[in-house]
């Protein structure tokens, strides 16, 4: 668990809605190579070398397709590199337009990765639960649903390799998606009556939290705020304009430098509460 998972789970998710809607929105290449340092770092963080490992060998595949693909069909720019065999020339606008996606969607892909590591379904129906309790559980209960799925095929597909070692194919195929449909039914039927049975839902049910809004979290959901809607304001005012066609031209004042220390500050603050609570635990020994 980081420093910035124990924050109030409201402070986490305007972080998260702040840094992802910022890094969709904008194609400032500062903004968007801000993002994705700052989310590997973080999500180095959350999930450990070994899960970022592994998360690298699907991310970086992607992002090798996304740079290519955009020069492979985009004949836009004026900067003509060479001619693909075919004819159709490849520019250098549609070349750093291409790296440009391949960024953000390397950025997205870890500060998802480093959501699921902090809101849990806990902190979503915290925050969701009184007002949208029926539509909450359901998304809950469908993030959950996939891994435990997956998890559950590789045990039964065990459990029937152990009772039938000569099964192979189809059939054993058969087997294992029979048995984990079977239990996935059952579990939900179970489930179903036990939040009913609990009066999940009910107008005026009151339940247990352990998440109370401090007087850092406070502070915390001010900063978060503060820089994020500096942020947003220079998107909006112009100050982070980015054309990559006919030619690359992009904003660069002082108001683009201040927007982004404003959204490499918003998108630090997980690894500066990590760095500081390192801090605290050296000291403290």
């Amino acid at each position: 668990m980081t420093a910035f998972s124990r924050r109030h789970p409201l402070v986490n998710f305007i972080f998260f809605a702040f840094v992802l809607l910022i890094t969709m929105v904008t194609e400032h290449p500062a903004i968007l190579l801000i993002s994705l340092l700052t989310a590997a770092g973080f999500a180095l963080c959350c999930v450990g070398t070994g899960a970022l490992l592994r998360q690298l060998r699907l991310i970086v595949p992607l992002m090798l397709f996304a740079a290519l693909l955009n020069p492979l069909i985009s004949r836009q720019g004026e900067t003509v590199l060479f001619r693909f065999p075919w004819g159709s020339a490849c520019t250098w606008e549609a070349v750093f337009y291409g790296m440009i996606a391949a960024v953000r969607l390397a950025a997205v892909l870890f500060w998802f990765a480093c959501w699921n590591s902090v809101i849990t379904s806990e902190k979503f129906l915290f925050l969701f639960g009184g007002a949208f309790p029926s539509l909450s559980l359901t998304l809950c209960m469908g993030l959950r649903f996939v891994p435990r799925l997956l998890r559950r095929m590789r045990e039964v597909s065990q459990a029937q390799k152990c009772l039938h070692p000569d099964s192979r194919g189809l059939r054993h195929a058969g087997r294992v998606v029979s048995v984990t449909v079977t239990w996935a039914m059952e579990n939900a039927l179970d489930t179903a009556s036990s939040m009913k049975s609990r009066g999940y839902g009910l107008h005026g049910r009151t339940a247990f939290s352990p998440y109370r809004f401090g007087v850092e979290d406070g502070i915390a959901l001010l900063l978060i705020v503060l820089f994020g809607s500096v942020v947003l304001a220079g998107r909006l005012g112009g100050c982070l304009a980015f054309s990559f066609y006919p030619a690359v031209v992009g904003s660069n004042s002082v108001f683009t430098l201040i927007c982004a220390v404003s959204f490499g500050l918003l998108a630090a603050y997980p690894l500066i509460s990590e760095g500081k609570e390192a801090l605290i635990w050296r000291s403290s020994r």
